[in-house]
C-alpha cells in the first residue's frame, strides 16, 4: 500500500541512517522528555541534511577544480564584492589574481582568514572558473581551497620580484619603486618571499583595501 506521499510506508536507508546520527549527536532521551527529545533529533537530522548537501557542493568544486602550486603573496577585499584577492606567485615566477567566495558568506569568510594567515607561504591551489551571477560571459577564477605546504624559503630573484611589484601596481613604475624602497627591500640583490609580499602590501589599489 502506497500512502498520499508516494511511500510505501517503509523507512529508506538515508532517512534511517541520518535520524541514527542526529539520534547519536543529541544524545538519550531523558524519562519524561519523549517530545523534547524527539524534536531536537527531527533538528538535528535536518540540519546534517542541509550540511551534507553544502559539502556535496564543495566536494564537486574541488573534484572540478584547477590545481598548482604557487606562493601567497598579498590578501586584499574587494569593497564591491566583499570577496577576498589573492595574489599568488606560482612556480613560473608569473603572479596570478585570485579571488574567494564573498566575504559576507561562512566559506568566503573563512577562507580570506585563512589566506591572512598563509602570506610568504607555499600552497597547493586549488582554483575553480565560475561565471558571474550579473554576467555569466565573465568568469571569476575562484579559490575553493588551500592546502599549506609550508614558508617559502627560496630566495626571489631581483629582477622577477620587481617586475611582480611593478605588475601589481598596474605598470605604475614610481609606485612600484616607492612600495619596494618603503617597503625596506635591497636595491641590489635577492629577497624572501615574505619580504616581496611586503612590498606588495604597500601597493595602493583601487577598489581594495
Amino acid at each position: 500500500m502506497v500512502d498520499k506521499t508516494g511511500h510505501d510506508g517503509l523507512v529508506n536507508q538515508r532517512d534511517l541512517e541520518l535520524t541514527l546520527a542526529a539520534a547519536r549527536a543529541v544524545g538519550p532521551c531523558p524519562h519524561g522528555d519523549e517530545a523534547v527529545w524527539a524534536e531536537r533529533v527531527r533538528a538535528q537530522a535536518i540540519a546534517l541534511y542541509a550540511l551534507a548537501d553544502t559539502v556535496g557542493q564543495d566536494l564537486q568544486r574541488l573534484d572540478e577544480a584547477r590545481q598548482f602550486t604557487a606562493t601567497l603573496l598579498a590578501v586584499r577585499v574587494e569593497m564591491s564584492s566583499t570577496r577576498g584577492l589573492l595574489v599568488v606567485r606560482n612556480t613560473s615566477g608569473e603572479v596570478e589574481r585570485l579571488r574567494t567566495d564573498r566575504g559576507d558568506t561562512d566559506a568566503g569568510r573563512s577562507m580570506i582568514e585563512r589566506a591572512r594567515a598563509l602570506v610568504g607561504h607555499r600552497l597547493r591551489v586549488y582554483r575553480h572558473n565560475e561565471q558571474m551571477a550579473g554576467n555569466p560571459a565573465r568568469q571569476v577564477r575562484t579559490v575553493v581551497h588551500l592546502t599549506d605546504l609550508g614558508p617559502d624559503t627560496d630566495p626571489v630573484q631581483e629582477n622577477s620580484a620587481k617586475d611582480n611589484v611593478l605588475m601589481f601596481a598596474g605598470g605604475d613604475k614610481e609606485t612600484a619603486r616607492q612600495a619596494w624602497l618603503d617597503a625596506g627591500l635591497p636595491e641590489a640583490g635577492s629577497v624572501t618571499a615574505v619580504q616581496l609580499a611586503s612590498a606588495l602590501d604597500l601597493v595602493p589599489v583601487d577598489g581594495v583595501q
